[in-house]
């Protein structure tokens, strides 16, 4: 492919990864997000071709916050959580903000304009058909008012099939609503999770607390290991 056909945000876009190597996984997040930020700019309200999408060859996602406009976002680093040694993918926006997954889960976020999570702690289950039904108990903690340590209640429902459709690909995919129930506060939230048949998580719709805005990220090209 020549790469001086390819679109100029996207050229700049290539070049991320490389620069995001030389500040190390160390280095102060403010570093990291002003990178982003010259990489591709405010490019917002994307929708983007599959010829745009697979000439970035890295792991890339469309991130809604509500009602906000789309953004595109990358994933910067994937690194083990020392706690319990899975896999943390942290995906980053224009904007200065990253949501961190962990399972398929949002577990943290970072610059979010209407407040961020500190963190979920606890052992999320595998999505399996083996076990639709299922509960399991999470810790929540919040930026705002240095709210932390909320105990939570989940319990997970398989909801049916869907075929999820990116500009890349279409994919048949297991629906899972979670009800996340904070018995402390007396509220509760509900959170949406699409599963593609290798258990992986293609799409996220969740809830970062009671009263919060919900978070939707849709992979366009998934993360991998080599």
């Amino acid at each position: 492919m020549n790469i001086f056909r390819i679109p100029k945000w996207i050229r700049q876009l290539l070049i991320l990864p490389l620069l995001l190597v030389l500040f190390g996984c160390t280095q102060k997040f403010n570093d990291v997000s002003a990178t982003v930020q010259e990489a591709y700019g405010n490019y917002i309200d994307v929708e983007m071709t599959s010829e745009e999408i697979n000439a970035v060859p890295y792991a890339s996602a469309y991130l809604k916050l509500g009602n906000q406009k789309q953004v595109f976002v990358v994933l910067a680093f994937a690194e083990r959580n020392p706690l319990n040694g899975k896999i943390q993918l942290k995906w980053v926006s224009a904007d200065k903000a990253m949501i961190v997954t962990e399972n398929g889960h949002i577990v943290k976020t970072i610059g979010l304009q209407n407040g961020d999570l500190a963190g979920v702690y606890g052992d999320v289950p595998d999505f399996s058909s083996d076990s639709a039904s299922m509960s399991y108990t999470l810790s929540y903690d919040w930026v705002k008012q240095y709210r932390y340590g909320f105990p939570a209640n989940v319990n997970r429902f398989y909801a049916g099939k869907e075929t999820l459709t990116t500009p890349i690909s279409n994919t048949m995919t297991d629906v899972y609503k979670e009800i996340v129930e904070f018995s402390s506060l007396s509220q509760s939230v509900e959170n949406y999770y699409w599963v593609n048949e290798q258990g992986q998580v293609v799409k996220i719709l969740q809830h970062l607390g009671p009263n919060m805005i919900p978070v939707e990220l849709t992979i366009l090209k998934g993360y991998s290991k080599s």
